[in-house]
């Protein structure tokens, strides 16, 4: 008989639910943060008095706390399992001597984005974590040859999330931003794009509602940094167009929140508050250590349109370099894409066909030909319908047919999801078509989160 009662481990689980979610949200120090680690972590070192360890997971995709089983979990436990069942992770044992800062930094771990399974289990023993333990799966033989690439990309990523919170916290608190981190994971980012462009693409349809400042800014400087490779940018180039992409909307941190997350259409005045962010985000990338001042002018004029028209109008005379244009794109097709509490996200595709009515106007007209033929036909993060009636997630742009890229299959002719969706080339090396896309399929009508099949 177990000497935790449902309630208590029901508690426990929805207070780790809790301490994710906040850290997801707030700085460290937060009441949102501190007061669920601490009440957590005292539930547990009260357990662990009379036992050595404790042990919570899933057991066939059903959350356990010790010997309780939540057949019907409430709310904050089944983000729980889900997150557990994100993270690939069977089991967690809680040991004798856990510290708050362990269950802090354990928290943490779990609310990045991106890492999950062995990546995860050697994460815990990176940041020092020593009373908490996981069961993961072992990795196939095939992941392992497969998947190193795919590791180092989304490992990538997560840094730079990281990179770009600790900047506007920065900012938040009234601190000119520490560079160093960014400037590593722009160096880092730019060695993956010019080994091969694609590989970040699939990143861009990582979509956090949540964290959407964040997401976007990263996002904003991987497309950014793709373009940049596929027109033959240098390398420095390609590092520049890609920290102005991370930093465009820091000056946003300025701006009344009321006025960031307002559902509805801004006011006039309020818009005139919203557009003082690229100059404000001029201003505090300027005073950065190692920021030159082409990212600065690109920050100030990625609202400059192509016509000359966009704010700030003090600067529409201004001769900008090609960063800007850039940055641009890479904006208003991250934004369209992305679901807000003021627009229903576009498909990639659909993405695609609204940035060539803006071009010429709004959008440079031959940077946004670049940028089509850089995504293919089918974007990748195309929900897609197969000639055999499978459905499938585009997952890499073929350069040399548009027409067939690499996907991703995630249900079967009869409909149902595939539990391990399977890669799948349209066209084998002599250019014979093996499979055709006949349609593009609304990812909300089937219930599909994109991001998640790509990274």
């Amino acid at each position: 008989m177990s000497d935790v009662t449902m309630q208590r481990a029901q508690r426990l689980a929805t207070l780790l639910s809790g301490a994710i979610k906040g850290i997801s949200f707030y700085p460290a120090g937060h009441p949102a943060v501190k007061q669920p680690i601490q009440e957590m972590s005292a539930g547990f070192q009260e357990i662990l008095r009379d036992r050595p360890e404790v042990r919570l997971g899933l057991h066939d995709g059903v959350f356990f706390f010790d010997e309780h089983l939540f057949v019907t979990p409430p709310p904050a436990v089944q983000e729980l399992a889900d997150r557990f069942g994100e993270k690939e992770i069977e089991g967690v044992d809680i040991e004798r001597g856990v510290e708050p800062a362990d269950m802090e930094k354990f928290a943490g771990l779990l609310a990045r984005k991106g890492l999950g399974g062995k990546a995860l289990e050697r994460a815990l023993g990176e940041e020092g974590i020593r009373h908490v333990r996981l069961t993961v799966p072992e990795p196939q033989e095939e992941e392992l040859r497969n998947d190193t690439t795919e590791l180092e990309t989304l490992e990538t990523y997560s840094q730079a999330l990281e990179a770009i919170r600790d900047v506007i916290k920065d900012i938040e608190k009234g601190r000119i931003p520490s560079s160093g981190k960014i400037l590593t994971v722009v160096k880092n980012m730019v060695t993956l794009t010019i080994q091969d462009p694609s590989t970040l693409l699939g990143l861009a349809m990582i979509k956090d509602y949540d964290n959407y400042t964040f997401n976007h800014c990263v996002n904003v400087g991987v497309l950014s940094m793709a373009l940049g490779a596929s027109l033959g940018q240098t390398r420095e180039e390609i590092e520049e167009v890609g920290m102005a992409g991370f930093l465009h909307d820091v000056g946003k941190t300025r701006v009344d929140k009321n006025i960031i997350n307002k559902p509805g259409k801004l006011s006039a005045e309020e818009f005139e508050q919203m557009k003082k962010h690229s100059e404000i985000g001029a201003q505090i990338v300027g005073e950065m250590d190692g920021i030159g001042t082409t990212v600065v002018e690109a920050v100030l004029g990625h609202h400059i349109h192509f016509d000359r028209q966009g704010y700030p109008e003090w600067a529409k005379d201004k001769s900008f370099n090609v960063m800007s244009a850039v940055i641009a794109i890479a904006d208003c097709y991250d934004a369209i894409t992305t679901l807000r509490v003021y627009q229903r996200p576009m498909s990639p595709k659909a993405a695609v066909d609204q940035l060539r009515r803006l071009s010429g106007t709004i959008l440079d007209a031959d940077l946004v030909t670049s940028f089509v033929e850089m995504m293919g036909k089918y974007p990748v993060g195309t929900l897609v319908r197969l000639d055999t009636n499978e459905i499938a997630v585009v997952f890499r742009p073929n350069p040399a047919n548009s027409e067939c890229p690499v996907v991703k299959i995630i249900f079967d002719a009869h409909g149902e999801l595939l539990d391990n969706p399977q890669v799948a080339r349209l066209v084998d090396d002599q250019g014979v078509c093996l499979g055709r896309i006949v349609a593009v399929v609304d990812p909300v009508l089937k219930n599909i989160e994109v991001g998640k099949y790509l990274s």
